[in-house]
């Protein structure tokens, strides 16, 4: 009996799931392929992993709405597994990149190619809510660990909770919920105007500040659609004629810039207090508009390019450095995800043949992140964030940026 066939007859003796399957085809490929070449065994090279090879699939958007938002959060899980020589766990890590794009049918076939064509061991990334909630029961079903490093989805830490999903980011619900008392107890708004893309997210967002939030409401919300791309001024001519104390906004991506160019053309933020969740004029957005950038705007978001830690300062000189320009949320949200990965394979010295102790020792996690402490919630599977409250403002050295106001420590999403 050839050394294949000693091979396929003990594993087909043993009991093996969909995904199993799908890495059994891959291995006998890799043996016969071996086997043609004259090969019998592998001989590792004088240094570095002697383990397998650990396979990531990265599935996020690289072109459309939130191309930026992809680069970003690529560029942080980079950065850190540069860090660590590319392995961890005596196994190296190699990166396989999709395009999420926007639509979920686009976000499903990217996951299926890299689970059944490339046999990756995990798999990292989504942006859209819906992608990820798309996702969840094929991954779910086929026992691939998952890390969601954006997508913001309530439902992935309630209903939708699963075994084999982690998120390293936030739930939507997490950084706006202190935003409502904020806005309505120290800045004083007592008219607000709810301005958000019209998709499952800017929805949550929605709701979760008026959670918080009791005050009167200027008119109904202005909610254009995710990827907007016609004139901006039908929008904000939307909020000039409510006439609001102030206006509460999650917009994120190509949807602030363009918001905010026309906003800033027409005036129509002059008299009006801006709010709203970090994304709306985080470091990528600010280094679209420039001199656009409504300084003074007041948002809720679980770092700042500005913290003055070791931790924020090593990261974002780090990445400077690698890319020439400064991180953002997400390339941070990014680089967490990777020391994620990372200290995971390490706590299990790369022995992930049991999902259930790899998922484990994900959980288990913990570090001094450039956002702050970093932990799980078990009940949730969701990072506890803390929400900083920041300023918009221009400074010296960093040009527009956000500066930390308050810090709202520990806010975990409540799982219901």
């Amino acid at each position: 009996m050839s050394e294949i066939e000693r091979y396929l007859d003990s594993k087909l003796g043993e009991d093996v799931d969909r995904r199993g399957f799908l890495k059994l085809s891959a291995s006998a490929a890799g043996l016969a392929a071996l086997a043609a070449c004259g090969g019998g065994t592998v001989t590792p090279g004088p240094s570095g992993p002697t383990g397998a090879e650990f396979k990531l699939g990265i599935v996020l958007p690289y072109s459309n709405v939130y191309a930026e938002l992809g680069s970003s959060i690529t560029n942080g899980i980079q950065l850190y597994l540069n860090k660590v020589g590319n392995q961890a766990g005596n196994r190296k890590i190699t990166v396989f990149k999709e395009d999420e794009k926007v639509s979920t049918d686009d976000a499903v076939a990217a996951t299926k190619k890299l689970v059944e064509q490339t046999s990756v061991d995990m798999i990292a990334g989504y942006v859209l809510s819906p992608n990820a909630v798309a996702n969840r029961d094929y991954l779910t079903s086929n026992k691939v660990p998952t890390i969601i490093a954006n997508a913001g989805a309530n439902v992935i830490s309630r209903a939708k909770k699963s075994d084999f999903i982690y998120r390293t980011s936030f739930s939507n619900w997490q950084p706006t919920h202190p935003m409502g008392s904020y806005v309505q107890d120290k800045l004083g708004l007592k008219n607000v105007l709810l301005v958000y893309a019209n998709y499952p997210a800017g929805a949550e967002t929605a709701q979760s500040f008026r959670e918080t939030y009791t005050g009167k409401f200027a008119a109904a919300d202005v909610a254009p659609p995710l990827g907007y791309t016609g004139d901006w001024a039908v929008w904000v001519s939307k909020i000039t004629a409510a006439n609001p104390d102030g206006i509460y906004v999650f917009l994120s991506g190509t949807d602030s810039v363009g918001f905010l160019n026309k906003a800033n053309e027409l005036g129509a933020l002059k008299n009006i207090k801006v709010t709203g969740s970090g994304f709306f004029v985080e470091q990528d957005v600010l280094g679209s508009v420039g001199d656009r950038a409504p300084v003074g705007a007041v948002s809720g978001l679980h770092w700042a390019l500005t913290l003055d830690t070791k931790e924020n300062k090593d990261f974002v000189a780090a990445y400077r450095k690698a890319y020439n320009k400064p991180p953002d949320v997400f390339a941070m949200d990014g680089y967490d995800t990777g020391r994620v990965l990372v200290d995971a394979l390490n706590a299990v010295k790369g022995d992930t043949k049991d999902p259930t102790k790899f998922l484990a020792a994900i959980g288990a996690v913990s570090f001094k992140s450039p956002r702050g402490d970093f932990k799980f919630d078990a009940a949730t599977h969701n990072v506890i964030n803390p929400v900083y409250i920041r300023e918009l403002v221009k400074d010296p050295q960093l040009g527009y940026t956000n500066k930390v106001v308050a810090t709202v420590a520990g806010v975990a999403d409540p799982g219901k």
